[in-house]
């Protein structure tokens, strides 16, 4: 017995410092978020999204994805919820309201998952410093995170945005140290975290997944021309397992289109809204429309870098 608890607590010595400050930050952090989330938002926030995923969650549980409501669909319909003949589904991917829905049944608690989401996007940031330059990065990177007050009050409510954030980091740490060590695990767990987040929120997943794709490209192009196409180099094995786990998220997200909406291709929230994506021109979600053009999104993108700077970040200015 003394021999594995010396064992364990060299271990424990051999911790680097900054690792063992980045934990208690991740702590910090999500002790904080379910604090505010208790007593900033007791009654959830002015958004009303927050009930469609709770409502989701909800549905998850008792092992549904719409609402049957029969004679009554007329009569009752949910905030974002599409009609379709005797039956209700929301607009949204259940992703989020999937990881609602496991502190739910836990703990009876769904802001567990608001604390947790917190607690490990921070550590993945001071991971992600970590890989990127070096560990003392990593710690004053993830302290940074933790105390803006996007960080807080967007982790503090219920919406997709914060748990698509984890994904998003946890897909690139995962590439990162595939890369660096040339971890055929690593690559495969990517891909599954960029899948889900796809899952979650295409258009975001898509994004953040740009540059890595650009890069995970330029590496395999570069190793088959100097070593051949067979056998496969070393670059070519880890990303060709990262897409295939992450095509099957996208696979998987394209089957929940075809059962919701009958199409894979078309996405619930389309249904609800045809003419509120990306793109200029008339934008239309409910009883709000306007025209979106070059001039206007300049002034809008201007306010959201201003509020981010001034407001938002750690300290603002």
């Amino acid at each position: 017995m003394i021999q594995p608890l010396s064992r364990l607590r060299r271990r424990l010595q051999e911790i680097p410092r900054e690792t063992v400050i980045a934990v208690i930050v991740a702590v910090l952090a999500g002790s904080v978020v379910f604090w505010t989330a208790e007593t900033l938002f007791p009654y959830h926030s002015s958004n009303h999204d927050e009930g469609v995923y709770l409502q989701q969650a909800t549905l998850l549980l008792s092992g549904q994805l719409e609402l049957y409501a029969g004679d009554l669909t007329d009569v009752f319909r949910p905030w974002f919820f599409i009609e379709d003949g005797s039956q209700l589904y929301p607009k949204y991917t259940p992703v989020p309201a999937a990881m609602y829905a496991l502190s739910m049944a836990l703990f009876d608690e769904p802001r567990v998952t608001l604390a947790v989401v917190a607690a490990v996007t921070t550590a993945l940031v001071y991971r992600l410093g970590s890989l990127a330059f070096d560990r003392r990065v990593g710690l004053v990177a993830s302290v940074v995170y933790a105390a803006s007050p996007m960080a807080v009050i967007t982790t503090s409510v219920f919406l997709p945005y914060a748990p698509t954030t984890m994904l998003n980091l946890t897909f690139a740490v995962l590439y990162l140290r595939a890369v660096r060590e040339n971890s055929i695990r690593s690559a495969g767990l990517a891909g599954l975290a960029v899948g889900i987040a796809f899952f979650a929120r295409p258009y975001t997943a898509v994004l953040f997944a740009i540059p890595f794709i650009t890069h995970a490209a330029w590496t395999v192009v570069g190793s088959v021309r100097d070593r051949g196409v067979w056998p496969l180099t070393d670059p070519a094995r880890r990303n060709a397992l990262t897409a295939a786990f992450g095509l099957t998220g996208v696979a998987v997200a394209l089957a929940y289109n075809a059962r919701m909406t009958g199409s894979p291709l078309v996405f619930p929230y389309e249904v609800f809204a045809p003419m509120d994506g990306p793109g200029f021109g008339e934008r239309r979600i409910l009883g709000h429309s306007i025209e979106y053009t070059p001039e206007l999104a300049i002034e809008a993108n201007g306010y959201v870098l201003r509020y981010l700077a001034t407001r938002w970040f750690t300290a603002g200015l």
